[in-house]
């Protein structure tokens, strides 16, 4: 997707300023390919499922990244609506809040599009930091995770402390890692975002804390054939 006008000024407001710190981001990529190369699908990363210590590490990264790139005044419009939002919903509490800290991620780095352009505060950061010679499969993994989605999956079935997702639109399968711990019942509807393998042999992940949807699946799907065609969109997905 070509580059739009925010990040055109993010990455001018970089290049003069000179306010990166390099060494940060060249640690975080030897972290990276050291995580690469230590995955097996028998072992576990600090404690961790191989595919959950991979994504969370991923997150963690874009995390650091886009909070620097938050503080630039060039990026000031990202700024306001994420703040505006937090205050506004209190993702994960206190007392209570609809939203999860992990769906709020998702949202405000991955999803939430700025101007005409329809930019991204998550693919701002990795456009920067792709420009800054940060370690290719770095850069590979976070745009991979900003480009990702919600999706409406069915449980399908159950591995080995893992749970098989079917997506409702596409019809695609995948068996995910549930790091929140709720394997879901066979036919329940989740609200969920879904990221992919890491590797070869291992499963995908469910990234957020499962939305379980309580309508009938007749109601969602007569809601998406009356939405999905006025959508200008390419794919159904």
């Amino acid at each position: 997707m070509p580059r739009g006008p925010i990040t055109d000024n993010v990455l001018r407001a970089v290049r003069r300023l000179k306010a990166v710190n390099l060494a940060a981001y060249r640690a975080g990529a030897r972290r990276a390919q050291e995580l690469q190369a230590n995955l097996r699908a028998t072992e576990h990363v600090d404690g961790l499922h191989p595919t959950h210590a991979y994504w969370s590490f991923v997150q963690h990264q874009l995390s650091f990244f886009s909070e620097a790139l938050l503080a630039v005044e060039e990026a000031s419009r990202f700024r306001r609506l994420i703040e505006a939002a937090e205050e506004e919903y209190v993702p994960q509490g206190p007392p209570m809040s609809p939203l999860t800290g992990t769906y709020f991620f998702g949202w405000a780095y991955c999803d939430l599009a700025v101007g005409l352009a329809k930019e991204r505060a998550g693919a701002c950061a990795v456009d920067v930091v792709a420009e800054l010679g940060v370690d290719p499969a770095l850069v590979t993994a976070m745009r991979a995770l900003v480009d990702s989605r919600m999706g409406l999956w069915t449980v399908v079935g159950h591995g080995a402390g893992t749970t098989i997702l079917r997506e409702s639109v596409t019809g695609d399968t995948v068996e995910c890692v549930v790091p929140a711990g709720h394997p879901g019942g066979v036919g329940e509807r989740w609200f969920v975002r879904v990221l992919p393998s890491p590797r070869e042999g291992l499963p995908g992940l469910v990234f957020n804390t499962p939305y379980v949807l309580v309508s009938p699946a007749a109601e969602w799907e007569a809601y998406l054939n009356r939405t999905l065609p006025k959508l200008d969109a390419k794919r159904p997905e």
